[in-house]
């Protein structure tokens, strides 16, 4: 029973193809899924830019030179040879971008299950939960184009509230969903939210609500404060070199989260102030998840997410799309940066 995924060439993201996924008969402890739809945002550029130092690429493993981007969704259960996993069955989780998957459901519960497989025993535990899902179609959108994306905003804010206080927090790529979350999250601390963003986008940013000033990426040098946090989503260097030295030694925070701007110069360098830091989301998790316990880390978690999301209906534009060649094309779009910001993507590749 073969299926299909969309296959990224590794070394150049714009290039993608429908391909076909060889499927086996299920090996004891095993289940195939059926892929129905999942969110595709900026934050799969980053997985795929981030394939081979962050790991992506061996959640669903293609070729050398081929690769299968992870994205938020929902599957149903085709197929069972593992425990406490039935036909029919959905869940909320960390898919492929094809057809279908095969997984190795671990750690079974009415809530859901981990993915024992091999090949994953090394990678980020949270990239292998899946959640037993009974929502409505409208909840799933909004879950899937937004819970992951959120997280990471939630813990960003966190990491912020954790170290010295800025006068300000500037945020590049300030169209993207987790800038605007971060914005939202960062909402009644007194710190003044300066998002960065294009010239096109300038417009969507400032009617968004949640940032006290937009500046276009040639206006750094008028952004306000004497301290600043920079939380880079954008990954261009140009603009983290421009943010670093318009602060100095006032910049006691270079936080970079995304790469949508995947395909600019990177070179590193000596720069003033803070020294520039990745941020990865799962790491984090677990500290906190350590730290303050999963009941009281969901507690704090769902109590931000409750509010972010009666703000994004406010504003989100779901765009369905069906089809191995229109998951394609939509991908080409995202990597190419050519997504309006008030696009939530919910895809299928089946027609």
């Amino acid at each position: 029973m073969s299926g299909t995924a969309i296959h990224v060439r590794r070394d150049d993201l714009r290039q993608a193809a429908p391909a076909v996924l060889p499927s086996a008969p299920l090996e004891a402890g095993q289940a195939r899924f059926r892929v129905d739809r999942f969110a595709l945002t900026a934050n799969n550029v980053t997985y795929a830019a981030h394939g081979d130092d962050l790991a992506y690429w061996r959640f669903y493993p293609a070729s050398d030179t081929q690769g299968i981007v992870p994205v938020w969704g929902f599957g149903t259960v085709e197929e069972s040879r593992a425990d406490g996993v039935a036909p029919g069955d959905r869940f909320y989780g960390y898919w492929p971008m094809a057809t279908q998957a095969v997984l190795t459901p671990v750690k079974v519960s009415a809530r859901g299950f981990t993915d024992g497989a091999a090949h994953r025993a090394e990678l980020p535990a949270v990239y292998n939960s899946f959640q037993r899902w009974t929502g409505d179609a409208a909840d799933e959108a909004v879950q899937a184009l937004f819970r992951p994306l959120y997280t990471t905003s939630f813990l960003i804010a966190d990491r912020i509230a954790g170290g010295d206080r800025p006068d300000a927090v500037i945020m590049s790529s300030a169209s993207s969903k987790t800038a605007l979350g971060l914005a939202h999250a960062l909402g009644g601390t007194g710190v003044q939210r300066i998002g960065l963003t294009s010239a096109g986008n300038r417009g969507f940013v400032e009617g968004s609500g949640v940032f006290d000033r937009v500046l276009s990426y040639d206006e750094i040098d008028r952004a306000d404060g004497k301290t600043a946090v920079h939380v880079d989503f954008a990954g261009n260097a140009d603009v983290r070199r421009a943010v670093h030295h318009r602060y100095g030694d006032g910049l006691i925070a270079s936080i970079i989260v995304g790469d949508t701007h995947w395909d600019a110069a990177n070179a590193p360098e000596a720069l003033p102030g803070a020294r520039p830091e990745f941020f990865f989301a799962p790491s984090y998790v677990q500290q906190r998840l350590a730290d303050w316990g999963p009941a009281e880390f969901e507690r704090r978690l769902g109590e931000s997410w409750a509010g972010f999301t009666d703000y994004a209906e406010g504003w989100l534009r779901i765009v369905e799309g069906r089809g191995a060649d229109e998951v394609a094309r939509q991908w080409m779009r995202m990597a190419g940066g050519d997504v309006d910001p008030t696009e939530g993507l919910m895809l299928s590749l089946h027609g």
